[in-house]
């Protein structure tokens, strides 16, 4: 205490001194806060930093090492017990287990609910993905079906073709100016090529000329093999081939498709033989691969080569010598006469048919089924009502009998043949069912023959030999045919393009075309079952087919030649606008071969109806896109238009149908153009005034300073150019009224773009030379009632326009004129002003008031 006493005595000795000697400091709250924090701070690191020292100097006196025994307490971990887990609340064993146990299956099922939410969630993730993924490639094919063109989705069917072969007009291959050449892949440009080549047939009137013949040879030299095996049906190839062989039997038989009936018959003979063909091939190659096994000489004779096709599928099969090796050996009769009518062979099934025998066909009397035969050949593959009536009950017969199904060769191909020859498709499909169930292996093993199986029923239905039309009976709707009632029973069910087409379509398009990995095979049997319209909408809006968009335009366009898209069952879904289609592909070409996009053009016109509207319409817009004027329209030989539109006067209504179109679409270049490819020259100098008119303003501003920044001077002069183009055309004696006018109005516009043009950069002098030159201004007071008279009724509406710029730029050259002027000379410019004025103030309507100012206030300048 004595310390701090003598401490307050100091201190307030000092404080009695004068203190203004000593220095001063001055700290706040805050500050002394902050300093006091900072020597605390620094006081705790040197007595922390003393403990440890002082720490391990005691550990190491004791024999310890610090920095192990500091790595050891850092390693430690402390473990619960099963005490700390399980916290016994009971002494008794069983209790402390039955605890344990519950809480162990608590835990458990808790798990397992975490682990199923969470495999739950990336479930959903994973299928969100997948959804977002085929959306999204469907959207894409969708909106860029080829090379960028859109897709129309609109319900416009191709119907039957117009008669004739493609229109069309040989095109130049000459690229676009200032266009990148288009370099095409072989395939497509095999396309682009037939294209040309129909369109040359068409121009001269070749009517031989076989589209679907053509693209089939495209393809063949093309080598195009996508998809599949090159030649074979999974290729595009395949699908030409397949296309023209059912066109081939239409062709022979002289049927059309306004002939209805008669044509889908003929498509689907067509079809069938083409079927039959490819399977005698596949015989033939079969035979080949195993000789020994068919014991196969060199003899040409068909049945013969059955019966060694027969030998190799059945001879491995345990069942013994077949009949035709031996007397007496397993009966392959039925088995022989399938596969004779599989293959189209008639003469050789006729000959099998004498040894097919069976008590079944007892009804039939001595022809027996040879006689049955002869009269569905005879029928175009139908037979009588009381012929199909027997069949059908025949096969109902044999259908009972399963043992023979099961130990007999024959039986199947029995009851298929009779089904067939009685066009009767529920005991088909009956037998196929029958034999799933018995675990036997089908007579239909391949699609193929399950094609040809439903072409053969369809056929059959059919009434009347060689496809005759009666009530009732279309191939279309699936009407009762001549075979289709059964003396005394119930009637056959009818088996039209409707049914045929139900029983094909059960399946979806991966079922035919393994998973998507060959999407030509489901083109294939569409092309097969006559479903045009679906195999169209297949190609070209599937995503299975994004490389086939090019193939599906070329396919349209020969079923809509060949009228093919009018074959659809009733109710079937729409196809896809053909028109479109083509027209998209077309827009490929639009800026870099525009007579090629021409072409495309045509024909999508032609598709829609061939009227002056619609290819006014395309026209048009090729026309704005391609702006390839030269090529489209050309000088007086009417240029790549001319062949598709041949006759001159009929191009030149289309051309002006056009340019007007172009020119109520605010599209005046266009619009010119084709006035003047349509020898319509007064129309087009008018919209050329309109055009000078309106670019007279800026055209003068910017030529006055130099910088032409919005192109109006280059503009303004390409404009007038056409416009002397078109004024010669008129002629100097333009004969009538409108003619003589509008080449009057262009002449005053030029003469005013003179005027206005000397003016802005300071030709004065010229200016009022120009200036006296327009008969409708007037610079004597004499001629202002006279020029008023005009400016209201006889000038033109485009030079009325530029009247107000004429009378500024009048009043600025008459202002500029004065300073040096003589007296004479200002007397004159007063007395130029004066009229001036006085016409301004009377045509009060044409001129806007701040001109009028300008006027005044120039004439008060003079005074």
């Amino acid at each position: 205490m004595a310390e701090w006493q003598d401490l307050l005595h100091q201190t307030q000795d000092l404080v009695a001194q004068d203190f203004h000697s000593f220095p001063q400091v001055e700290r706040n709250i805050t500050q002394l806060q902050q300093y006091a924090e900072t020597l605390r701070a620094r006081t705790n690191k040197f007595r922390t930093l003393n403990n440890q020292i002082a720490a391990t100097r005691l550990l190491a006196q004791q024999g310890f090492d610090a920095s192990r025994l500091t790595q050891e307490v850092t390693s430690l971990e402390i473990q619960p017990t099963i005490e700390d887990v399980f916290h016994a609340d009971t002494t008794s064993v069983e209790d402390y287990l039955k605890q344990v146990e519950e809480s162990t299956i608590l835990a458990a099922i808790s798990e397992a609910q975490n682990a199923t939410v969470s495999a739950f969630e990336s479930y959903m993730e994973d299928c969100m993905a997948r959804d977002w993924a085929a959306n999204k490639r469907q959207l894409f094919g969708l909106i860029a079906p080829h090379s960028g063109g859109g897709i129309s989705s609109s319900s416009l069917q191709g119907g039957a073709a117009m008669p004739g072969v493609i229109i069309g007009a040989p095109a130049s291959r000459e690229s676009m100016p200032g266009a990148a050449a288009l370099q095409l892949p072989p395939s497509e440009q095999a396309y682009v090529d037939v294209i040309r080549k129909a369109n040359q047939a068409a121009l001269a009137n070749n009517q031989t000329f076989d589209l679907v013949k053509e693209f089939r040879d495209s393809c063949k030299t093309a080598d195009d093999k996508r998809g599949g095996v090159g030649g074979g049906e999974s290729s595009m190839r395949g699908c030409w081939a397949l296309l023209a062989d059912i066109l081939a039997e239409a062709q022979a038989r002289g049927a059309t498709a306004v002939q209805g009936a008669k044509f889908v018959e003929a498509l689907a003979t067509g079809a069938r033989k083409h079927l039959e063909r490819g399977h005698a091939t596949h015989m033939r190659t079969t035979v080949s691969r195993h000789k020994l096994a068919a014991e196969r000489g060199a003899d040409p004779d068909q049945l013969r080569e059955v019966q060694a096709y027969i030998q190799v599928k059945l001879g491995g099969s345990g069942r013994g010598v077949l009949d035709f090796q031996q007397a007496g050996g397993v009966d392959t009769s039925w088995v022989q006469v399938f596969y004779c009518l599989r293959n189209g062979w008639y003469d050789a099934a006729r000959r099998a048919a004498d040894r097919a025998h069976d008590m079944a066909l007892a009804r039939f009397g001595e022809g027996g089924f040879r006689g049955v035969l002869d009269e569905w050949l005879r029928g175009g593959g139908r037979v009588g009502d009381k012929t199909a009536a027997h069949l059908a009950r025949a096969c109902e017969t044999l259908m009972r009998d399963k043992a023979s199904l099961k130990s007999q060769v024959r039986h199947p191909y029995m009851v298929l043949v009779l089904a067939l020859l009685a066009g009767d498709a529920r005991a088909a499909d009956a037998l196929t069912a029958t034999l799933t169930q018995l675990q036997l292996p089908s007579v239909l093993a391949t699609i193929e023959d399950y094609m040809w199986c439903k072409l053969t029923l369809f056929l059959a239905s059919q009434s009347g030999a060689g496809g005759a039309s009666t009530p009732g009976s279309s191939p279309l709707g699936g009407g009762f045919g001549a075979s289709s009632i059964i003396s005394g029973g119930s009637p056959l069910p009818p088996y039209g393009l409707a049914e045929f087409h139900a029983d094909i379509n059960r399946w979806p398009p991966s079922y035919y075309s393994k998973q998507g990995k060959e999407p030509l095979l489901y083109a294939t049997v569409l092309l097969l079952s006559l479903q045009f319209q679906a195999c169209l909408r297949f190609l070209w809006r599937d995503e299975a087919t994004r490389g086939l968009r090019v193939d599906a335009v070329h396919l349209a366009i020969a079923c809509h030649q060949e009228g093919l898209l009018g074959v659809a069952a009733p109710g079937a879904e729409a196809a896809p606008d053909v028109g479109s289609m083509i027209h998209a592909y077309g827009r490929k070409f639009v800026h870099h071969d525009s007579a090629l996009a021409l072409q495309y053009y045509m024909l999508a016109a032609h598709v829609r109806g061939n009227s002056v509207a619609v290819k006014g319409q395309l026209l048009r817009e090729l026309l704005t896109e391609s702006r390839d004027y030269g090529t489209l329209l050309g000088g007086g030989s009417g240029g790549a238009l001319a062949g598709y539109v041949p006759d001159p006067e009929e191009r030149k209504r289309l051309y002006e149908a056009v340019a007007y179109e172009c020119q109520v679409a605010a599209q005046p270049e266009e619009a010119v153009e084709l006035y003047l490819a349509a020898d319509r020259p007064r129309q087009a100098l008018a919209i050329l005034c309109q055009q000078l008119s309106a670019l007279m303003p800026r055209a003068a501003e910017e030529a006055a300073t130099g910088v032409d920044a919005t192109g109006a001077v280059e503009a303004l002069r390409r404009v007038m150019l056409r416009g002397r183009d078109a004024r010669s055309r008129v002629g100097l004696d333009a004969q009538g009224l409108g003619s003589r006018r509008e080449v009057e109005a262009f002449d005053q516009l030029c003469a005013v773009w003179e005027l206005l043009l000397a003016s802005r950069k300071g030709r004065h002098e010229l200016a009022l030379q120009k200036l006296a030159e327009l008969a409708f201004v007037p610079l004597e007071r004499g001629r202002v009632e006279h020029c008023v008279r005009v400016a209201q009724g006889a000038l033109h509406p485009t030079v009325q326009d530029r009247l107000q710029d004429v009378l500024a730029a009048a009043a600025d050259t008459i202002a500029a004129l004065k300073a040096g002027a003589s007296r004479d000379r200002l007397f004159t410019l007063r007395n130029q002003l004066d009229a001036l004025c006085g016409y301004a103030n009377s045509a009060a309507f044409r001129v806007p008031k701040h001109v009028y100012q300008k006027l005044c206030e120039t004439a008060a300048g003079l005074s």
